[in-house]
């Protein structure tokens, strides 16, 4: 395991090749090509916008007060979309490259590592919009960017070992990106996106629960930070942190241990 976690760091160059190759697929062909990392999440602002800040009226609340609905909702549908498009690019990295894997002798965890990487550029590209917005609309909170990087990292962690393990299932088993699909629409929905946490402040069960959730500590971590100039709680990321490590260890292990029947399979 050691020497395959050896190869990402020796074959590193080729891992960012595969994964700026991913990104730039992604737009291939289009007019706007990367400008459409800024163009769709402004878009989905602006209908965040108009159908809960006009419309609705909403107006979450979080430490410091009540926040606009959009900005709200902008502040975690971002972390949250880069770890959807991690697990979703990560899951078919191996069976969409079946012949780069069937023809040339390359280290197979390259592929769901390239496929986390570019999803990860893709949210640091989008993270350019939310702090424009964040400086003209407000609320303006720089001293919360200090904690991003922690969120970030917790978020690699758990993205690389589930993007590991659900690339070396989808092989053998074709349904689990369909399976996928619906699991993390539950997952959204679980997840404190829409709503804030603070709903269940006062029914410690209920927050309990949410909080079993590992994605849930990262997100308000975000919303604490970038909204409220706050720092993550740090007993649920922990949390978070050490289910994503323990994650990691399985899902490169039974990857490790499943590689030399891809070929096979595919």
């Amino acid at each position: 395991m050691l020497a395959d976690l050896g190869a990402l760091f020796a074959r590193r160059e080729l891992l960012v090749d595969f994964a700026w190759r991913d990104l730039r697929a992604r737009y291939k062909g289009s007019a706007l090509g990367f400008a459409w990392h800024f163009v769709m999440p402004l878009a989905q602002l602006v209908v965040f916008w108009v159908l809960f800040g006009v419309l609705f009226g909403v107006r979450p609340r979080t430490e410091t007060g009540e926040q606009p609905y959009a900005v709200f909702l902008f502040v975690g549908l971002l972390p949250w979309t880069f770890f959807a498009t991690a697990l979703q690019s990560g899951a078919a990295s191996i069976v969409a490259n079946g012949a780069i894997v069937k023809k040339v002798a390359l280290p197979v965890q390259l592929l769901p590592a390239s496929a986390v990487l570019s999803a990860l550029v893709n949210f640091l590209l989008t993270l350019i919009v939310l702090f424009v917005v964040l400086a003209v609309f407000g609320p303006r909170h720089p001293e919360g960017l200090v904690y991003l990087p922690a969120l970030v990292l917790v978020q690699l962690v758990m993205g690389f070992g589930l993007a590991y393990l659900l690339a070396a299932l989808n092989v053998f088993f074709r349904d689990v990106q369909h399976i996928l699909a619906v699991l993390l629409m539950a997952w959204y929905f679980m997840t404190p996106i829409l709503f804030p946490v603070s709903i269940v402040a006062d029914r410690p069960r209920e927050a309990f629960l949410l909080y079993l959730n590992p994605m849930t500590a990262v997100i308000v971590g975000y919303q604490r930070a970038l909204l409220d100039g706050l720092p993550p709680e740090w007993g649920p990321l922990a949390w978070s942190a050490a289910f994503g490590a323990v994650l990691f260890l399985v899902g490169f292990a039974y990857f490790n241990r499943a590689k030399d029947d891809f070929e096979g399979a595919l």
